[in-house]
């Protein structure tokens, strides 16, 4: 299957470098979804789980992380109670394990847990056929709180297949001062098209066909740029192009 035929995932698929084909087993779990769960599997999400490598290379291109595959989507979540925090009823001498539907209860579809359990990546079944994703660092319960991370899931797909590289292999600047970087902005503004979006703050550019790639992003104050590139010539390009010290 070519990764031109995809109606969502088109880009992603292309840049992961893979032969994806469908699998007929995944697509019927998929299409009882919705005589289960009473919600249809949105068809971005469909169309990518559906894939046979689907969960496969979105792990691929992750820190490890643990991906859903199709007959895992929509099963129910177990959660503790009460929580381990200050409102512990005093009658309560330890928790109980409980179960709960996010799909019926929350309208989300959990589909990835980062390794450690440190988040839940969901989708929000809002009706629309390419949903926005949602982030959670409260496990999946029915407190959780829930913040966004994509306005579609198909930027999300693509986000994580494009950082995978740059995260694994980049090579890392801290930007002076704490404010925006805006002369870098204008550099990257000018020569560098935008990559995949998400609303997490975390910034694309890239330039020669994906072939470098710079990630903006900022942690505690901090503005730090991230350059990846093909090959070592690239690299020394894109280095020349975004960082002033480079001789």
């Amino acid at each position: 299957m070519r990764a031109g035929t995809l109606r969502f995932h088109g880009l992603a698929a292309e840049l992961a470098g893979l032969d994806l084909e469908m699998s007929k087993e995944a697509e019927a779990v998929l299409d009882h979804f919705g005589s289960v769960h009473g919600h249809v599997v949105p068809a971005s999400v469909r169309e990518w789980f559906a894939l046979a490598q689907g969960a496969a290379v979105l792990r691929k291109f992750s820190n490890d992380d643990m991906v859903y595959d199709a007959e895992r989507l929509g099963r129910a979540e177990v959660y503790y109670w009460p929580e381990d925090n200050g409102d512990w009823p005093d009658d309560v001498e330890e928790q109980e394990e409980r179960s709960f539907d996010p799909v019926g209860s929350l309208g989300l579809l959990p589909f990835m847990v980062e390794n450690q359990g440190v988040w839940v990546m969901a989708v929000r079944l809002d009706g629309s056929e390419d949903p926005p994703v949602v982030i959670s660092f409260d496990d999946v319960t029915p407190f959780a709180v829930w913040q966004p991370q994509a306005d579609r899931f198909s930027d999300f797909v693509h986000a994580r297949i494009w950082d995978a590289p740059v995260h694994l292999h980049g090579k890392q600047l801290t930007l002076a001062g704490g404010g925006e970087p805006s002369a870098l902005l204008e550099v990257l503004r000018q020569d560098f098209a935008p990559g995949p979006p998400t609303v997490d703050g975390t910034q694309r550019h890239s330039r020669d066909g994906d072939r470098q790639r710079v990630l903006l992003e900022r942690w505690r104050g901090q503005w730090h740029a991230t350059l990846w590139a093909a090959d070592e010539a690239g690299l020394a390009a894109l280095t020349a192009a975004v960082d002033p010290t480079t001789d």
